[in-house]
């Protein structure tokens, strides 16, 4: 990606490979970037560097929309003399709040923030980062008549989540993950959740940042569940009942969805699909691509450009969002649909 930068390639090749603009996708933004392991600081980005992107994009001319706007500009099916980025933020940390909201307030940039209700009530946890500690903590883990991995030393430690995390990813269903997780986490003497710090926003803060125009609120589902792994019906609720959750507590109905984990394996045109019946107006996915005309009638399985802590500086966020590393990561595909 420096190379490409740097040449003068990623720049030149923007006008093909760039489209419309992109919408990139941030987690958590915060100045420590903690992880006990080290395997989850890839989420999470400083606000400093968050400034220096905006205020990068917006010295080349670069407009930041919302994804309100996104929908019209895809529909419109013109490029703009001018290039967008619509930044989304997935899983409603509170450190949104607390270190991003105020970077965005300073330089009048909208912003996206895709909720799971299911987080904010103690229905489901931020099981990766429970892993995580358990992982960090436990000098052994083992399945209830399941597999086993030892602890002792940080590459153990670090082999061992990964692992964990594939099992609860592609082994167990969605419903049996919170029991599985609870168990190891009761039989480690630790709680099953995640420190108030590093947790997401209450239902107060999310309506004291709801209340500012530059903040839109989307859906992501309510148990943050992988919707592939699910039937149609129970797909559909999951979409319904975060929107009606959110709109119960926060007086106005998400127009937006984020699918959890959004890679292929997650979300494909089913879900694309379903999400269009439940009358959100755009759906984005994790497959990384930038905007293009073409995803006119593709609105609800939307590309974004992950921006995080492996690729935390300005060159990496620059190229990707020139559209040149999208066919390098979609088999030579320059638009990526569902």
């Amino acid at each position: 990606m420096r190379l490409a930068w740097h040449t003068g390639f990623a720049s030149t090749a923007r006008d093909h490979f760039g489209g419309l603009g992109s919408v990139i996708m941030l987690h958590r933004v915060r100045p420590d970037c903690i992880s006990p392991l080290g395997v989850t600081r890839s989420l999470s980005i400083t606000p400093a560097f968050l400034e220096q992107i905006i205020v990068s994009l917006k010295a080349e001319g670069t407009e930041f929309i919302s994804m309100d706007e996104v929908v019209e500009r895809v529909k419109a099916g013109r490029r703009p003399d001018r290039r967008f980025v619509a930044v989304t933020l997935d899983d409603g940390y509170n450190d949104n709040f607390y270190h991003a909201y105020p970077v965005f307030q300073k330089y009048s940039v909208p912003f996206t923030v895709y909720v799971a209700p299911g987080f904010i009530e103690g229905a489901t946890v931020l099981w990766w980062e429970v892993v995580e500690s358990l992982v960090a903590k436990a000098d052994f883990v083992r399945i209830p008549g399941g597999p086993e991995w030892r602890c002792g030393t940080l590459f153990q430690k670090r082999s061992a989540f990964h692992a964990l995390m594939r099992y609860f990813s592609y082994t167990l269903t969605e419903i049996e993950q919170m029991p599985v997780l609870r168990e190891l986490c009761e039989a480690e003497g630790i709680v099953c959740g995640v420190p108030q710090d590093r947790d997401v926003m209450s239902w107060s803060e999310l309506r004291q940042i709801n209340s500012d125009p530059l903040c839109t609120i989307g859906g992501h589902t309510v148990h943050h569940y992988n919707l592939k792994k699910l039937t149609s019906g129970m797909v559909e609720q999951e979409m319904r009942l975060s929107a009606d959750m959110i709109e119960d507590k926060l007086g106005r109905r998400p127009q937006h969805f984020a699918f959890p984990y959004g890679s292929a394996k997650a979300a494909g045109k089913r879900e694309a699909e379903i999400a269009a019946a439940e009358g959100f107006q755009s759906a984005v996915t994790t497959r990384h691509g930038t905007i293009h005309v073409e995803h006119s009638n593709n609105l609800h399985a939307l590309p974004r450009i992950s921006i995080n802590g492996r690729f935390q500086k300005l060159v990496y966020a620059q190229t990707m969002m020139s559209g040149v590393t999208t066919p390098i990561a979609n088999a030579g595909r320059r638009v990526i649909q569902a």
